[in-house]
């Protein structure tokens, strides 16, 4: 049905949008990424001495890492729903709260049983925040400005894997592994206090005069039933690529550092460096992308090729740098396959957040947000298990490790592909208006 978004909202209060705000609300949100990565990449760090002083094997250290997962999708979609209704800007600063809490927990009290209810209870507060961010970030700027307001947010992610592998070390090799969980919480703290001065929800938010303006009828007070929305090839695409490069992510923050000092000898410090190096290589392609696309969508390229086969495809290729990787012997050569393979599919969580965004109405984005999240992140609950099994049952040596790492490098490979089959963002857009109804209050 035909949709006059101009009488949706012909009643709605006139909204300027302040772009100094909206850029602030930016920085708090990379932030916000860098502090959220920093606490789930803290259990990696300090997996070797954790393993020794708990006595405790890969399979149980690979439940630990996967248990931040185990409600991080139910409250992903729960927030998102949430936040189809309520201020993200509380929604944001409870989570951060509950953050802070799990890791001081740890650092009081450092058993098995603590770590593992404080990082199911991290899960919880975690699991909206990618969400709860990308939407956050889609209600302060118009659909053709959202690449790199989200890249940046993902560049936060991946910046706190850099800054907090060599932070962390240092903490861990001066005091002891629990007092990195300290550290990780203060910096929780300190980011609240900001967010209750800087936070704010933007304007483009559905119902405004500024949603209207905003040169989609996405961003109009509008909406379709989510079946359309979740059963789209695109959203199915988005998802398996996520899934996959989710995957990918998984093996970072829980497997990469114990494998470069367990089976390739690294020093502890050496691994840490290796890890940020490959958290720089993801930012590297994460902002190289953001301005590619952006280029690439002024010129008039679709965003089937621009957002998603850059996206998918990307995904495919970081797939088969996982497979060489187990091929070569440690070394350079390898470090820098290791952070191809590792750093260049993780654009797409970049992309599909902001692919979806164009055919999401806004007033049903942040639970359709909230369910995408929940369903990459599977990869996090089943990927630590999954390969401290196949390393525990192989062998824990080098050769345990080979086996997991090309059964991961063939799960990437084939989510990338999948993902090309299916992704086209033009295409649901144009399905989808079709479909609009206007929203009831």
């Amino acid at each position: 049905m035909s949709i006059d978004v101009g009488a949706a909202v012909s009643a709605a209060p006139a909204v300027e949008r302040s772009k100094l705000r909206a850029w602030l609300v930016t920085v708090m949100l990379v932030f916000l990424a860098l502090v959220n990565w920093a606490d789930k990449a803290v259990l990696g760090l300090v997996a070797v001495p954790l393993m020794e002083d708990l006595d405790i094997g890969p399979g149980q250290y690979g439940m630990l890492a996967s248990s931040i997962y185990f409600l991080f999708s139910l409250s992903a979609v729960g927030a998102g729903f949430l936040a189809n209704r309520r201020s993200v800007k509380w929604l944001l600063f409870a989570m951060v709260a509950l953050w802070s809490i799990c890791q001081f927990s740890i650092w009081l009290a450092p058993t098995f049983a603590i770590i593992l209810l404080s990082r199911i209870l991290l899960g919880l507060g975690e699991g909206p925040s990618a969400g709860l961010s990308f939407h956050a970030a889609g209600k302060w700027f118009r659909d053709h400005e959202r690449n790199v307001p989200i890249a940046l947010q993902n560049v936060g992610s991946f910046g706190g894997i850099a800054v907090a592998a060599p932070a962390l070390t240092w903490v861990i090799g001066r005091y002891d592994w629990h007092w990195a969980f300290f550290a990780v919480g203060v910096v929780g703290l300190v980011w609240m206090v900001i967010w209750f001065f800087v936070g704010k929800d933007g304007p483009y938010a559905g119902g405004s005069k500024a949603s209207a303006s905003s040169g989609s009828v996405f961003d109009g007070a509008v909406r379709v039933s989510y079946r359309h929305l979740l059963l789209s090839r695109t959203f199915i695409g988005a998802a398996c690529v996520g899934l996959a490069a989710y995957w990918a992510l998984a093996i970072v923050s829980a497997w990469l550092p114990a494998y470069l000092r367990n089976a390739q000898g690294y020093s502890a410090q050496s691994a840490s460096t290796i890890v940020m190096a490959v958290s720089l290589t993801a930012i590297f392609f994460l902002l190289t992308q953001a301005l590619a696309t952006q280029a690439m969508m002024k010129r008039g390229v679709s965003t089937r090729i621009a957002r998603g086969a850059m996206a998918s495809g990307s995904v495919a290729i970081a797939g088969l740098f996982i497979i060489t990787s187990v091929a070569m012997p440690a070394g350079p050569a390898q470090t820098v396959v290791l952070c191809l393979g590792f750093g260049l599919g993780l654009v797409t969580f970049t992309t599909s957040a902001v692919l979806i965004s164009e055919f999401v109405p806004v007033l049903q984005r942040g639970a359709v947000l909230g369910i995408y999240v929940a369903t990459v992140t599977l990869s996090g609950v089943i990927c630590p298990s999954v390969f401290g099994w196949i390393v525990s049952s192989v062998g824990a040596d080098a050769h345990g490790y080979m086996v997991a790492f090309l059964v991961s490098g063939a799960l990437v490979l084939a989510g990338g592909i999948v993902g090309l089959v299916l992704v086209n963002p033009p295409r649901e857009a144009t399905r989808i208006a079709g479909l609009l109804e206007p929203a009831t209050p």
